[in-house]
């Protein structure tokens, strides 16, 4: 065997011995049949959209066991639904619990905090992109990857007649005034609900006032 013939072998044996040690890769996904939304329009008087909302998530089953953890639960982070992250978009800015949300797109988490106030979590998708965050990332449980927007939002213990077995979301107007609305989270027979502004007062930074 030659000298080049020795070394292809060597490298080959090599190779082999490496992919043996290393774990096998897992793969996991595909089409989601769980995946649900919620969209939301609001057209001006010559027929043109003002606003554009759309909300992303996958239905989450709850369970009986969940009922004495209601109260209980504290935690820095909570996944919202399951799978993919659970996706908030809005072409205008809003404000969601007195807390305004510009124009983008947002993964929501839920924030429950020590006194047991919710709060919905809004991490900008960009950001939580390029810093490699998935719903399930450790960091986020451990309250160091931080978001950045937090919403409060009330809880409405046994509100519900009919229970809702799979988590729904939906963003809503008021028939009454369409510069109004609502986002609930309904899940089991229990709410969580904050009102929405679809019309903000202008920030500086719209207004071109950026002192």
């Amino acid at each position: 065997m030659t000298m080049r013939n020795h070394l292809v072998a060597a490298m080959l044996a090599a190779a082999t011995l490496l992919l043996s040690v290393l774990p096998a890769q897992q793969v996991g996904g595909g089409p989601d049949p769980d995946r649900r939304g919620s969209t939301l329009f609001v057209f001006a008087d010559d027929g043109t959209i003002s606003t554009g909302i759309a909300i992303g998530y996958s239905q989450a089953k709850w369970r009986a066991e969940y009922e004495g953890m209601l109260t209980t639960l504290r935690c820095k982070y909570a996944r919202l639904g399951k799978n993919w992250w659970t996706t908030f978009d809005t072409v205008t800015a809003l404000e969601i619990g007195g807390v305004r949300v510009e124009a983008g797109s947002y993964y929501l988490g839920i924030a429950v905090d020590d006194d047991g106030s919710f709060h919905l979590l809004l991490f900008a998708s960009d950001k939580a992109m390029k810093a490699g965050l998935l719903p399930w990332t450790t960091a986020l449980y451990r309250g160091e990857a931080k978001a950045d927007l937090r919403v409060p939002m009330t809880l409405g213990k046994d509100a519900l007649q009919a229970a809702a077995p799979e988590l729904e979301i939906a963003i809503t107007a008021d028939p009454k005034s369409t510069s109004h609305g609502e986002l609930t989270i309904r899940w089991g027979r229990h709410e969580l609900s904050a009102p929405v502004d679809l019309r903000p007062a202008p920030s500086k930074v719209d207004a071109g006032d950026d002192k």
